[in-house]
Formats: structure tokens, C-alpha cells, sequence
């Protein structure tokens, strides 16, 4: 600021300074023309020449730019990425139990007879059967003799046998009869019986299953089977006796 204010005095100086020597110097054209005047006339003409007026022109004092202080921008600096840092696991140290003394075991004790199971009884039937027999036959109808007899031969009534053929039809024979009431086809072997199994389907191919029952329908033997085929034809004596 003060700097600023030396170099304005100076020019106040130096501009009052040519106004000075301007007023001292150089005269106005109008006291020139009065002077001109008052002169005697010489002989010759004399010209007079208008000498040019200098006109003091002010000095353009020059505005002090104001010069915008710069800025500083500090450089980004670059944020360390944090470090992971491990937490360490705690390890469990196993803490040392009791040291258990050693015993000595007792003696196994002595094997056992395990029982075997025993096994289930199978159902007592009152009847079973005592004889088979089959002999080829050139009879369209299927015929099978039954004998129902004590062990001295005598035939016991009031029975009867059951026969369910390969497609489920069930035939029952007649009761049994206390006597004989027929025998089997003439051949090297007739057998005699006190009742007759004649199937309503006749001759079917394939196993056939049969038992024997009382008049009341309850079953008193076991049931077997027997395979029958309708292309050999074979007539079939069944005999049961008390089990």
C-alpha cells in the first residue's frame, strides 16, 4: 500500500510541473493578436504565424490488477486399505481326567445251553389220507371213489370231500353212507368206497386241491393236491382214515 502511494505523488508532481513550464512558455493566441497590435507598421508585410498550443494531456495512471491468490489443491492421497487381521482361535488345551486304575475284568461266565425254539405244532386233523390210486381211463367223466373206513375196515358216514378245480370252482361229494355204495372202473385193481366225487366242470387240466369235511361244513383234514390233465384221463380212489 505504501508503495502505491509514492508512485501517485509522483505523478501529481510531475503533471503540476508541465503545467507550470506550459503557462511560462507559451502564450495564448489572443495576447499574441493585442501585442500584434500595438506594434508600429513596418513597411513590409509581416505575417504572423499562430504558433500550435500544447494542451497538457493527463498521464492514464495505470489500475493495479488484483492478482487472485492461488489456491493450493491438496492431492489426494491414497487410503491404505485395512489390513485383515486374523483373530487367533483359542485352542482348548484338554484338561488331563482322572487316571483310572485298571481292574481286572470278572471271568466270563460259563456258556449256556440255549434252548432251540420249538417248533409250532402243525394242526391235528381229525382225518388224513391213507391211500391214493389212479388208473387211465377211456370215461369222458371224471370220477374219483371215496373210502372213509375205521382201521379195521368198517366205512364211517356223515363225511364228505371238497375239490376246488385250477379255476376255483368248488364241488362237494355226497355224505358219506356206513356201507359201500360202489366201486371203481373194471381193471387189474377195483376199489370199493362209501361216497362219489363227480366235479361239476369234468376234466379240467391242472392241480386240484381237496379235503374232507363234516356234514356241518367244518373242515377235519388236511388239504393236498393233485394234478389232473383232461388229455390223460385217469379215474382216482382217495381213502381216509381217523388220524
Amino acid at each position: 500500500m505504501w508503495k502505491y502511494d509514492i508512485n501517485r505523488l509522483w505523478l501529481l508532481l510531475a503533471l503540476a510541473g508541465l503545467i507550470f513550464l506550459s503557462g511560462c512558455t507559451l502564450a495564448s493566441p489572443i495576447d499574441r493578436l493585442v501585442a500584434y497590435a500595438n506594434e508600429p507598421t513596418a513597411n513590409a508585410q509581416v505575417v504572423a504565424t499562430i504558433r500550435p498550443t500544447f494542451t497538457a494531456t493527463a498521464l492514464v495512471t495505470a489500475t493495479p490488477t488484483k492478482t487472485s491468490t492461488p489456491t493450493v489443491t491438496p492431492i489426494p492421497t491414497d487410503t491404505p486399505t485395512p489390513t485383515v487381521t486374523t483373530t487367533p482361535t483359542t485352542t482348548r488345551t484338554p484338561t488331563p481326567g482322572p487316571t483310572s486304575t485298571p481292574t481286572v475284568p470278572p471271568p466270563p461266565p460259563p456258556p449256556t445251553n440255549t434252548p432251540e425254539p420249538t417248533p409250532t405244532p402243525a394242526p391235528s386233523w381229525d382225518y388224513q389220507v391213507a391211500e391214493m390210486y389212479n388208473q387211465p381211463t377211456e370215461a369222458n367223466i371224471l370220477s374219483i371213489m371215496v373210502a372213509i373206513q375205521t382201521p379195521n375196515g368198517g366205512f364211517i358216514p356223515g363225511l364228505r370231500l371238497v375239490g376246488v378245480d385250477p379255476n376255483g370252482v368248488l364241488t362237494k361229494s355226497e355224505i358219506s353212507a356206513d356201507k359201500s355204495i360202489g366201486h371203481t372202473p373194471p381193471g387189474e385193481v377195483v376199489k370199493s368206497g362209501n361216497t362219489k366225487f363227480e366235479p361239476i366242470s369234468n376234466y379240467v387240466t391242472g392241480p386240484w386241491t381237496f379235503h374232507l369235511e363234516s356234514a356241518d361244513g367244518t373242515q377235519v383234514s388236511d388239504t393236498f393236491s393233485v394234478h389232473i390233465d383232461a388229455e390223460n384221463r385217469s379215474w382216482f380212489f382217495f381213502r381216509f382214515a381217523p388220524g
